[in-house]
């Protein structure tokens, strides 16, 4: 028993040298759940309505993924709603396997308001972000606490320029094989009528509470809403209420950490090809008025437009009955103009405009994302993507949607990359290179931007790269069409 005391005590420094330093203690700390193992838990109370959790974690050296698995609720959900005010979360951790050191929280945000932040490892080294989103509603008066503002912290100069968030896969991103790279000379980068009866959507000012109706999808001048109540579950009445760029209020689960609610991003379509008396899945676009599907040209090239039909409002993509889903056929197919299908080229005007038969009334769950405006300028540091593709378990296409953030990568780190001169200068590139991002099916899906808290349309997912075992390589930066170069013929063909 003796000799058992003295080895306890010999290995106590050992496991407390796994331990990083820890500025966050008020909220975090990490936990033993057994020899070796720890896990990060999490202490906050949550407000009714929406709540969102951000983490980022440093740790030295090159690491897995699943260095940090999904942040989840602890023990599980049901005890989370039932004492928000005390809310438990926890992930599993993976100690360096040279110095046996465990990740550093370097970063926590509660509903994008940052509780506290330390400095990241130097180079060579690894992070990961993770998010939690719930939705609370509570029987009894709520205790409507928010943490305490932090001390005010230097900002760290990569928290907000690369923040992987979910782990994102997805039917037809197009892969470039990798030798096709190696020395293509790429040219100068980012070169049909189309009647809407629906109303268009105006940008909030804080001097402009009313709307004005136009034709195209437009965050210039939009309506404020009237605050909900409560939340709900989903309201499938069709509403004319000109708003785009909203997410969903309606949040009644989260899965497993990876997928994201339904509603949460209502203007999220399915394109669907017609095969063999059967609709297979292609690709993600985005709705943007209430007749108009934005894609990717090359999802639907050369194809008629009864082959194709969109899904709005679609969530499961295993439940054919879908509760408010809306499968639409497509009148016009119009693609851009200067769309090559020559893979060096493509990204460069990678857009097609899918008009629908009937006009859709906007809900929970089915509404427009807002247009990039010229005036909102081109700089941007990061992004959001989400789509139901391949995931990183070789599945062709996920039964919900999954969504990432991926960081704007400068045109010469693309190109330095991607191992050519120069990229088209219509095209963005954005990745985190840790094997998060935009898979097959995730094309035509939106690169999504949130500013004065509503969701702009930046991009459109247009080429990857593919890895030696024929999957997306997302250790490469993807590209995208960028449509704040084509914000005239996207306007020009929506009224």
């Amino acid at each position: 028993l003796g000799l058992l005391l003295l080895l306890a005590l010999a290995l106590l420094p050992s496991n407390a040298q796994q331990l990083p330093e820890n500025a966050c203690t008020q909220y975090f700390q990490y936990v033993s759940t057994g020899v070796g193992v720890y896990q990060g838990e999490l202490t906050l109370a949550l407000r009714r309505g929406h709540n969102r959790i951000d983490v980022r974690f440093s740790q030295r050296n090159s690491q897995p993924p699943l260095a940090v698995d999904s942040l989840l609720p602890y023990p599980d959900d049901q005890t989370v709603r039932r004492d928000p005010a005390n809310a438990k979360f926890r992930l599993k951790l993976l100690p360096d396997a040279v110095t046996g050191l465990l990740p550093k929280l370097t970063r926590l945000a509660y509903n994008e308001q940052t509780l506290c932040a330390q400095s990241e490892y130097s180079s060579p080294s690894s992070y990961f972000n993770r998010f939690y989103e719930i939705g609370i509603s509570f029987t009894q008066p709520p205790p409507f606490w928010m943490p305490a503002a932090p001390p005010v912290i230097s900002p760290i100069a990569t928290v907000d320029q690369a923040v992987e968030v979910k782990t994102i896969s997805g039917s037809t991103l197009e892969l470039l094989p990798k030798e096709i790279h190696d020395g293509f000379d790429i040219p100068s980068w980012f070169k049909q009528d189309s009647q809407t009866t629906a109303p268009a959507f105006f940008w909030p000012t804080p001097t402009s509470p009313t709307s004005t109706a136009i034709t195209a999808v437009s965050p210039t001048a939009i309506a404020s809403t009237a605050a909900t109540a409560a939340p709900r579950m989903f309201n499938f009445g069709g509403s004319n209420t000109l708003f785009c760029g909203m997410e969903g209020r309606a949040t009644p689960f989260i899965q497993k950490g990876r997928e994201y609610p339904r509603g949460t991003y209502p203007w999220l379509s399915a394109i669907y090809h017609k095969e063999s008396f059967a609709l297979a899945f292609k690709c993600g676009g985005s709705l943007v008025s209430a007749s108009m599907v934005i894609t990717a040209a090359h999802c639907v090239y050369k194809m008629h437009e009864d082959r194709i039909v969109v899904g709005l409002g679609r969530h499961d993509l295993d439940n054919y009955r879908e509760e408010g889903a809306e499968i639409c056929d497509v009148l016009r197919i119009n693609i851009h103009p200067d769309y090559s299908s020559r893979l060096q080229s493509q990204p460069d005007a990678d857009i097609a405009l899918l008009k629908l038969q009937t006009t859709v009334s906007f809900n929970d769950i089915i509404s427009p994302i807002c247009l990039w405006q010229q005036t909102e300028g081109t700089t941007i540091s990061t992004a959001t993507i989400a789509g139901w593709g391949t995931d990183e378990d070789g599945n062709a296409m996920t039964r919900y949607p999954r969504v990432v953030d991926a960081k704007i990568a400068s045109e010469a780190e693309c190109a330095r990359k991607w191992k050519v001169q120069k990229v088209l200068e219509r095209t963005l590139c954005a990745g985190n290179l840790d094997g998060s991002g935009p898979c097959l099916g995730d094309s035509g899906g939106g690169l999504m931007v949130k500013h004065n808290n509503r969701w702009l349309l930046r991009g459109i997912v247009s080429l990857g790269e593919r890895s030696a075992v024929s999957r997306c390589n997302l250790n490469q930066y993807v590209l995208y069409c960028d449509l704040s170069k084509h914000t005239t013929w996207i306007q020009n063909n929506l009224s």
